[in-house]
């Protein structure tokens, strides 16, 4: 069987959900011929002139306003003149599965893998075999846009099957540590746009939780440049304020697909964790791992996926610097109040942490499903 798998390095969500199926594909068949097309090192011309740009305005976006406005009317106006914005060979191959919902022009039939629980106007395409969705929810709200639903598979959660093969185990530690006298380790995450008023309340919250004697794991990207800013102005933030003894541990690497791998090996040791309501929501919501997520909302995904999570019960948001300023002390009366508990109670065993395997499964079962 051969499958021709397509992604553009924009953020990490879209790609790393592609990363998972195909892990999970070797995994049930190592024989599987696997062509891996990348958009910005692959294409030329054009094409990769669009991607590149939508690259950057991602980035410059991350700020709000007119540039996030920007970046969707592209989005739109490519599928009104019906551009194609892939090139790939895509002839001789029993599946071609994409990333990003622009990939479904001129390179056949697709499976397209949405792995976000959100599904605003954007992520819709029409001209596909099957989208993949984690829940019904996101299921009905591709419906009500006008997706067939014999389009639509519902497998789960996406996530790397590092973290679903012990996500039990992790997730009765995680309730032990909760219910004890002991520090908590708590993780914070930044956007791969890096948003300032992120990077602001990221400072603040690790400043507050430190004070706290938590232990601190910060994910810092894989843009090296701005994670050594980063770590300069927590530097001088912390010695105006008062440092303190906490362990803190740094993570960041050059490429996203080692830093992923990073995040999965200390991710079951995290208690709590601080981020924007992307990717990072389905951890909250299938592995029983409390989000605290930063204001503002940039972008429609994370909007919705934040309205979702909170309804679950697994998510609060941080929406001012002073409520990240006293980060530490919310913890701390959260905890006392059984309240983490409680959202980590909520976040596990509710979805299926098994989407990755499942949409394995029904792509080598081909059109029959």
């Amino acid at each position: 069987m051969r499958i021709l798998a397509i992604n553009v390095e924009i953020g990490h969500g879209h790609p790393n959900y592609l990363d998972y199926v195909l892990q999970a594909l070797k995994q049930i068949d190592h024989h599987i011929e696997i062509k891996y097309w990348d958009i910005l090192t692959q294409e030329k011309g054009f094409t990769k002139l669009f991607w590149q740009i939508s690259k950057n305005l991602y980035s410059i976006g991350a700020k709000g306003g007119i540039t996030t406005e920007l970046y969707n009317r592209l989005r739109d106006s490519t599928r009104s003149y019906n551009l194609s914005l892939c090139n790939a060979p895509s002839s001789g191959f029993s599946s071609i599965l994409v990333s990003h919902p622009l990939l479904d022009r001129s390179i056949g039939s697709v499976w397209y893998i949405h792995g976000e629980i959100a599904a605003p106007k954007e992520s819709v395409l029409k001209n596909i075999a099957k989208i993949i969705v984690p829940t019904t929810y996101t299921a009905n709200k591709f419906i009500a846009q006008g997706i067939k639903p014999e389009q639509i598979l519902i497998t789960g959660l996406l996530l790397s099957l590092d973290l679903v093969a012990n996500a039990k185990e992790n997730y009765l530690k995680r309730v032990s540590r909760l219910k004890s006298e002991r520090p908590l380790t708590i993780g914070f995450f930044i956007s791969g746009a890096y948003p300032p008023p992120h990077i602001k309340k990221v400072i603040d919250g690790i400043i507050s939780v430190t004070k706290e004697n938590y232990r601190v794991i910060a994910f810092l990207g894989t843009d090296l440049v701005k994670a050594r800013n980063f770590l300069s102005d927590l530097n001088r933030l912390s010695s105006q304020r008062g440092k303190s003894s906490a362990s803190i541990l740094f993570v960041s690497c050059n490429n996203r697909s080692d830093y992923q791998k990073r995040v999965n090996r200390l991710l079951p040791l995290l208690d709590v964790f601080v981020a924007p309501s992307h990717e990072h929501t389905s951890w909250a919501l299938g592995l029983g791992l409390p989000i605290f997520v930063l204001f503002p909302m940039i972008g429609n995904y994370a909007k919705e996926n934040f309205r979702f999570a909170h309804k679950q019960g697994v998510a609060l948001p941080i929406p001012t610097r002073q409520d990240a300023q006293n980060l530490g002390i919310t913890f701390r009366e959260l905890r006392s109040a059984g309240m983490l508990l409680k959202m980590a109670e909520n976040g596990f065993g509710r979805f299926s942490i098994n989407g990755a395997l499942g949409t394995a499964q029904l792509i080598l079962r081909g059109t029959d499903v």
